[in-house]
């Protein structure tokens, strides 16, 4: 990797390309097997969201973790399910996993004139490496960045560990991300900053405060993330 200029991070699930909806397509689906074993579709969606909540303290995020979390419901609400509704989940799985990498409207157009600037751009997140790593490949955007890394969790100790091992300081790196959870506040509390790319799609688990709302500046689109970055001078209110 060839250093230049300030660090530029970048989430990479619903910040780069789409990630949510397909979770939410695959959510739609599997309340329609249930509502088909006979359940109501609002309790079990509480129940799906309260226990992929739950289960992230231990697994991490990733589809396969989540699909566990389908898998359990059913097997617990349904101890012996038909051969069909087995089939259905297996098929929703391997849907998810495999789904196309869309990315978001401007992400090819701004890595192009990234790659042009002194700036060392790196994409950053968290997950299954195997899952995240089949999506980064098939994005089509390794050639326009330096670097990408996959954390089970993204923590403020684990963006400074990345940071150190880049060879920049805090104050040389921004981060831009579409979670606050995620991607802002961590950033935040080591004195990065920041840029929210905000979503309609954001997960519920994702959603949280700002713990410093002066130190962010927040766009519609990452488009709008370039004509921030004229020099790496992050022009904060």
């Amino acid at each position: 990797m060839h250093q230049r200029g300030m660090l530029l991070i970048l989430d990479a699930d619903d910040t780069l390309w789409e990630s949510g909806v397909f979770f939410e397509r695959t959510e739609f689906d599997f309340l329609s097997i249930m509502e088909s074993l006979g359940f109501d579709r609002d309790p079990i969606r509480r129940r799906v969201h309260k226990e992929d909540i739950e289960r992230l303290a231990i697994t991490g995020y990733g589809a396969r973790p989540y699909f566990d979390t389908l898998r359990s419901i059913l097997i617990d609400l349904v101890p012996i399910p038909p051969p069909w509704a087995l089939q259905a989940l297996s098929d929703l799985e391997m849907l998810l996993l495999g789904h196309p990498v869309v990315l978001l409207p401007g992400v090819l157009e701004t890595l192009e004139k990234l790659d042009q600037q002194s700036i060392t751009t790196v994409v950053y997140t968290m997950g299954e490496i195997g899952h995240q790593t089949d999506k980064f490949e098939r994005s089509g955007l390794s050639e326009l960045v330096d670097d990408f890394r996959i954390v089970p969790r993204k923590t403020p100790e684990s963006l400074s560990e990345y940071i150190s091992d880049l060879g920049f300081s805090p104050n040389e790196c921004l981060l831009a991300g579409n979670s606050p959870r995620s991607d802002i506040n961590p950033a935040l509390a080591i004195g990065v900053r920041a840029i929210h790319i905000a979503r309609s799609r954001t997960w519920a688990a994702e959603r949280e405060d700002f713990v410093d709302p002066g130190q962010v500046i927040t766009i519609e689109r990452f488009d709008e993330l370039y004509d921030l970055l004229p020099l790496g001078d992050l022009q904060l209110d």
